[in-house]
């Protein structure tokens, strides 16, 4: 009974059970093929055994034992005919993945009504590692009935500097409806075709490719632009004085604290903290206009209606348009462009405001959905 329990654990077609072992924290399950003689893929002839080695893969989770492991011989043959050398691969287990096909997907699937974040420290994994699974298997998982009225599209990577996607996501529910390679105007195109017909509402971040394929794709939709991407532009701006002004030093801790009193609202700094932030604004004028650039914007967020947001998003343009700070300028010739959009994000944020403030935890996308709650 217990070799029959192990065995639909493990759950791998015409493997034999040879032991288990525990190493550390790591249950590993030593497994090995019945006698065979794997054939030559080139001209199909008998091989011999050059080397042997076991290698070891993640296969499954348990609640109290973590992650387990099994572990299978790999052999590099040689071809008596033709001279052809190859390792020998077993089927659903990739040779140069750390985990198996059946885990992989497992670990995807538990990512469908959490965070990427949260399933990869219940399985202590790197998150980097658990979001490219997700991606890589979400395909499979896809509704086939996409009616969605609010969607959010952005880009992610597969592999960062080397492979990228996008992936458009319904806004209310969570669920990923489509996955494209690709990060120009024709994947983003692709990953809306299947949401054209009923979306209403398209939530992304100022890309100009993302607003010329929601144009064409999606030309009846309303363009909301992320608030959490609009903030970054301030953000990104802000990191840049930093290092010219040579605050923060190299010391990680000292860089996340200068970090954090430029960024964060003067409302939840202390008094000490304020007068830090107005101290090393005396020293820097680019730093002291790209940080009230981005206090007055924060102004321009809280507006109430719809008609004092556009005054107060005018009054902010005509301000900092012909700014003496040259990344001001730049930001304020990138907002300028996308007046009615930035609108439409200040309108759902009052709409949010009207629930009450909810944090809404990014899921399979890496969008801060400050917007997403635009429909009722």
């Amino acid at each position: 009974m217990y070799a029959q329990f192990i065995k639909e654990l493990i759950d791998l077609p015409d493997v034999l059970i040879q032991k288990v072992r525990k190493e550390e924290e790591r249950w590993i399950f030593e497994l090995s093929l019945p006698e065979q003689c794997p054939l030559c893929p080139v001209c199909l002839k008998r091989t011999i055994k050059m080397t042997g080695k076991k290698k070891q893969w993640m296969h499954g989770y348990a609640q109290r034992i973590g992650i387990f492991w099994v572990e299978l011989p790999v052999e590099r043959r040689r071809c008596c005919t033709c001279g052809m050398t190859f390792s020998t691969s077993y089927p659903g287990i990739s040779p140069r993945s750390v985990a198996t096909d059946a885990f992989q997907q497992w670990v995807a699937q538990s990512c469908i009504g959490t965070s990427i974040q949260a399933v990869a420290r219940m399985l202590k994994l790197p998150y980097t590692t658990v979001e490219r699974w997700f991606y890589t298997h979400a395909p499979s998982f896809l509704s086939n009935d996409i009616q969605p009225k609010a969607v959010c599209v952005d880009e992610f990577a597969f592999r960062k500097g080397h492979d990228y996607g996008v992936a458009v996501m319904d806004a209310e529910t969570g669920e990923v409806y489509a996955v494209e390679a690709g990060k120009n105007e024709e994947a983003i195109g692709r990953v809306l075709a299947p949401v054209s017909g009923s979306v209403q509402y398209v939530v992304s971040d100022l890309a100009p490719a993302m607003k010329k394929a929601i144009q064409g794709v999606c030309p009846e939709a309303k363009h909301v632009v992320d608030y959490f991407h609009v903030i970054q532009l301030f953000t990104e701006a802000l990191d840049r004085c930093r290092k010219s002004f040579g605050k923060g030093n190299k010391k990680h801790g000292h860089v996340r604290y200068v970090c954090r009193l430029l960024t964060q609202c003067p409302e939840k700094l202390t008094e000490e903290e304020r007068q830090t932030v107005r101290e090393w604004q005396k020293e820097s004028d680019s730093l002291q206009a790209v940080y009230q650039s981005l206090q007055h914007f924060r102004y321009v967020s809280k507006s109430q209606s719809e008609r004092q947001a556009k005054r107060r998003l005018n009054a902010w343009v005509h301000r900092y348009l012909f700014c003496p700070c040259s990344a001001v300028r730049a930001i304020a010739k990138s907002l300028v462009k996308r007046t009615d959009e930035i609108i439409s994000c200040i309108l759902s944020l009052i709409k949010r405001r009207g629930y009450g403030y909810r944090n809404i935890q990014r899921f399979a996308l890496r969008v801060r959905l400050e917007t997403a709650n635009i429909l009722s």
